[in-house]
């Protein structure tokens, strides 16, 4: 049937389908297959993809205290079958690194993942869970400044249909880390680092919360610089363009400029640049949301939702972080004790989900299936797990050591959190 099917006629109607129906009409004919593998169409699926923004699902990466592994839970949505479909997977990294990756971010169906967290060897890994594909960053000339800080970002430029890595290293002077930082770039399409020569603003970002946003094609992080004879800090949103490969930066709500910048964090909310502004970094009882309504307009930044971690309705119980909006009304927020929550701000209403991590290994994001890393990297064995997720062959040693990795995360959080206050105070921050 292929052979009476011309070429020009299938590309726009593949173009169309799902990534899971498309691996399997591989299988159809050699000429279908080729078409579908090719590097053309893969990047046309994916721009097609973005334009035609189909209903996107849900992913919740967290690391089993049970299994001792990563789990990745992804939700999609079905919408002509009016259903949707809940799977887990474990991370085929496993033992690669110490308890679980950073994820650095999710665009398009692929995952950048950081070994930074644990016992680091500076590994960058791009990877496509519904299809089984991972691509390893090769190292850069940035591994030969000694000892300096990583801050990296991912996201795709759209322009140029490539999924690119920015990361800055900031070598670390007498005084605390030097600016501006050095900077390189990785294009999945080169499969190289090249060097930034363009300009590089004097910003720090603060290097323990490590956290970006991806909003209009472009990488946020909040920021601060020095300014003045008083050297005053000011935060600030210090952005990277994929698509022109220039620094920017947005100014935050006056309220903000001054705040503490360890309490800062840049996230995405309903597709808006937004900001967490927690009380304090550390037990913290309260934290406001900022959204940029119009993205740019510096004016119309609002405060949307004001989130009590630490209420008497709320059982006693404290809520550790807040990983984002889990639907129009509802907040997904982590429990001091692991568990996955998703609460209401308006009724104050909370609801366990039947997850429990360690507090900081929870990842929540929108998440669009892609054929993305198809034609590229290492093809990895399949790792669907159980729909509970649960071992049931568990033994009692695991279940005496399972405590371990809460213990280590903990420290190594502690000891990051206890690092940047002693850099700002250097600085009279």
């Amino acid at each position: 049937m292929s052979d009476y099917i011309p070429e020009e006629l299938m590309v726009p109607i593949f173009s169309r389908l799902t990534p899971k129906s498309l691996l399997r009409f591989r299988c159809i004919s050699r000429s279908w297959n080729s078409l579908i593998s090719s590097s053309e169409f893969i990047s046309l699926h994916t721009y097609c993809n973005i334009l035609q923004k189909p209903p996107a699902g849900k992913i919740i990466r967290y690391f089993s205290l049970t299994q001792r592994k990563e789990i990745y839970s992804i939700r999609l949505i079905d919408v002509l079958a009016g259903i949707e479909t809940e799977f887990k997977i474990g991370a085929p990294f496993n033992g690669i690194v110490r308890y679980y990756y950073r994820i650095v971010g999710l665009c398009n169906g692929v995952l950048c993942l950081s070994d930074d967290l644990f016992v680091s060897k500076n590994l960058l890994v791009l990877w496509n869970p519904m299809i089984g594909r991972s691509i390893t960053l090769p190292m850069s000339s940035l591994e030969n400044l000694g000892n300096y800080m990583l801050v990296c970002g991912f996201g795709y430029a759209i322009k140029t249909r490539d999924y690119k890595v920015v990361r800055m290293a900031y070598a670390r002077g007498d005084g605390g880390y030097l600016v501006p930082p050095k900077v390189e770039v990785y294009a999945v399409s080169s499969g190289i680092w090249k060097e930034f020569d363009g300009f590089i603003p004097d910003n720090g970002v603060i290097e323990y919360f490590w956290t970006q946003a991806v909003v209009c094609g472009k990488v946020h992080w909040t920021a601060y610089k020095i300014t003045g004879e008083e050297r005053r800090v000011e935060n600030l949103i210090m952005v990277f363009d994929l698509n022109d490969e220039i620094f920017q930066e947005l100014s935050l709500p006056e309220i903000l400029v001054n705040e503490p910048p360890t309490n800062l964090t840049a996230a995405e909310c309903r597709e808006s640049l937004a900001v967490y502004q927690y009380n304090t970094r550390i037990w913290s009882s309260s934290c406001s949301i900022w959204v940029m309504k119009q993205y740019g307009d510096t004016e119309s930044w609002s405060m949307e939702y004001n989130v009590a971690l630490n209420h008497q309705q709320l059982d006693h119980q404290r809520f550790g972080m807040i990983l984002g909006f889990h639907n129009d009304t509802e907040i997904l927020l982590t429990e001091i004790s692991g568990m996955l929550t998703s609460y209401n701000p308006e009724t104050q209403e909370k609801l366990h989900l039947n997850i429990l991590g360690t507090r900081y290994s929870f990842y929540f994001g929108t998440y669009k299936e892609s054929l993305a890393l198809l034609d590229k990297g290492e093809l990895l064995p399949p790792l669907y797990l159980s729909s509970d997720g649960t071992d049931d062959n568990e033994d009692e040693e695991n279940n005496a050591d399972k405590m371990e990795p809460k213990r280590n995360e903990l420290m190594v959080h502690f000891l990051k959190h206890q690092e940047v206050i002693a850099l700002l105070r250097a600085r009279n921050i």
